[in-house]
């Protein structure tokens, strides 16, 4: 007996006829299939728009004609065009914003007439475009942010050594049997911030050497022709048979539209071996705004000294900016919850789709692949969720994302040692304070690693959410508070104990950050089971 979740079709490549029981199945008749109702719309909600009417006799035998022949498959050649995904970031990712209809042409003219697809980008548009880009661009780009922030800082490292140049602070500096006046300058940290982000605005238009041909359908789909265009909604199988990976650009509403469903059950059947991505658009979202405080946390650091401010002062200001990247941390990671029991509770019936038309052709691929709705439904709620929705059961952020998180730690570290090189300290000075600021750097990823599984941990809202937000944050700066003492005072105890404390900072960044392992394990095992026996209940 045939599995749930094993399509019914095996990737064959010959015209199948529709029996009528299917088409009873999905609420259709042979004479409501050869008499098309005149002008009706038809395709993803999303191509709707101001189009002329289209003609009875191009659309509705294009599409009824599939039906019929249940061709969702079929591969048209002659109308698969893409771009490739750097020119899909180009001026600020246009392309993925809502246009003018009549900027349609203009878009399908970017695209070139290819063979196959690396990517079929799978979204909606219900989501915003402008996270779209975001998430693109920094899971594409994030190599040339780093190029283009260690170009920056290499380029500012000999301004701290120009006298003429204005500083900052002036502080008396100790390392290893050095100790004299220093001068603070914080040029490679903001030349670093700026090369980061040129590098990521100028990422889409720096040459590769191979190019990832995408499909994009604002682009990839002859919008301004209502003929080309209706093509081209119904041969998206053939588009997804083409694609060697779909990637889904996971937001709340995508398992509510009845065409991502579509490509998502397509792109199994004819690429059984094929790549999924689910890709959630909170994460970029996240990384940035955690980018934010910590500029923001660094600029403090020199500032209040420069100025002369109460240093008890700048300690509150570090506390209180945490506070709204909690808040936000934590809804952003509710919100994936609930997104992780949306796919857990998929029901194909409920499923949202603008055209009658559509609904029952998607339906009857999906049933003759699958074997029926239920059995896809059942597919997608088992399965498909533990292979796509599981790893992001508990939030982790990606690898690459700690290099671009310590970028800036890096860069205003990187402005002490300067400092002290400056200053004319020994060799050995300078390496051990090199030691001594690279355990600080991986204490703070350490310490935003802990701050991101709390938000996870305590993601699930209440009442009185931003006192609960309160609680969760109180608790995390008594926490931080207390290691920071206690390293500076190991520092300060004298070489052996500051080496043995770094020694172990190092230790736990390692096992905790690179190696993934989490900080709360047997807290999230007993609220996870907590949670699943309030459901049962």
């Amino acid at each position: 007996p045939r599995r749930y979740g094993a399509p019914a079709w095996n990737n064959q490549r010959f015209p199948m006829e529709i029996s009528p029981e299917l088409l009873a199945e999905v609420g259709i008749s042979f004479e409501e299939q050869s008499d098309p109702v005149e002008g009706a719309s038809s395709g993803p909600s999303e191509f709707s728009g101001s189009f002329m009417e289209p003609k009875p006799e191009s659309m509705g035998s294009i599409r009824e004609k599939k039906l019929i022949d249940m061709k969702h498959l079929e591969v048209e050649s002659d109308i698969i065009r893409g771009i490739s995904l750097q020119k899909t970031l180009r001026s600020f990712g246009a392309v993925w914003m809502k246009s003018h209809p009549g900027k349609r042409r203009e878009r399908w003219e970017r695209s070139i007439q290819v063979q196959r697809f690396d990517l079929f980008l799978s979204h909606t548009w219900l989501t915003n475009g402008r996270w779209k880009v975001l998430s693109l661009l920094l899971q594409s780009s994030w190599p040339i942010f780093l190029v283009g922030w260690i170009i920056a800082v290499l380029a500012a490292i000999p301004l701290h050594f120009m006298e003429d140049l204005p500083s900052v602070l002036s502080y008396t500096c100790t390392s290893f049997a050095y100790e004299g006046s220093c001068t603070l300058r914080v040029y490679t940290h903001y030349f670093g911030m700026m090369g980061g982000i040129l590098g990521l605005l100028l990422a889409p238009y720096i040459p590769s050497f191979r190019e990832k041909m995408c499909f994009l359908d604002v682009v990839s789909i002859h919008q301004a022709d209502q003929v080309y265009m209706q093509r081209g909604i119904y041969a998206i199988g053939g588009f997804l048979a083409v694609s060697a990976e779909l990637q889904i650009l996971w937001d709340r509403p995508y398992f509510d539209r009845l065409w991502c469903v579509f490509e998502l059950a397509a792109f199994r059947t004819c690429n059984p071996q094929g790549k999924i991505s689910l890709t959630p658009l909170f994460v970029e979202a996240c990384l940035v705004f955690g980018l934010v405080v910590l500029y923001a946390r660094t600029s403090l650091h020199w500032l209040f000294p420069a100025l002369n401010w109460p240093e008890e002062l700048s300690y509150a200001l570090h506390a209180v900016i945490i506070l709204p990247f909690l808040h936000y941390c934590r809804g952003i990671l509710h919100k994936k919850r609930q997104m992780i029991q949306d796919l857990r509770n998929f029901d194909l019936t409920r499923v949202q789709c603008s055209s009658s038309f559509d609904r029952d052709f998607i339906q009857a691929g999906i049933c003759k692949w699958y074997g029926s709705s239920e059995a896809f439904t059942i597919y997608v709620k088992g399965p498909l969720a533990d292979e796509l929705a599981e790893p992001f059961s508990r939030f982790r952020v990606p690898q690459p994302y700690w290099a671009v998180l310590a970028a800036p730690l890096i860069s205003f570290e990187l402005c002490w040692i300067l400092a002290i090189i400056n200053a004319g300290a020994s060799v050995q000075g300078v390496a051990w304070m090199c030691w001594i600021r690279t355990s600080h750097v991986l204490l703070e990823l350490t310490e935003i690693k802990f701050v991101v599984e709390a938000c996870d941990y305590f993601a699930e809202p209440s009442n009185l959410n931003l006192v609960k937000t309160s609680c969760v944050w109180l608790g995390l700066i008594a926490m931080i508070f207390i290691i920071w003492q206690l390293q500076y005072v190991l520092e300060a105890a004298g070489e052996l104990p500051a080496f043995m404390s770094s020694l172990l900072v190092v230790v736990i960044f390692i096992i905790f950050v690179l190696g993934e392992v989490n900080l709360l394990p047997d807290m999230w095992k007993a609220r996870t089971a907590f949670q699943a026996q309030k459901a049962e209940s």
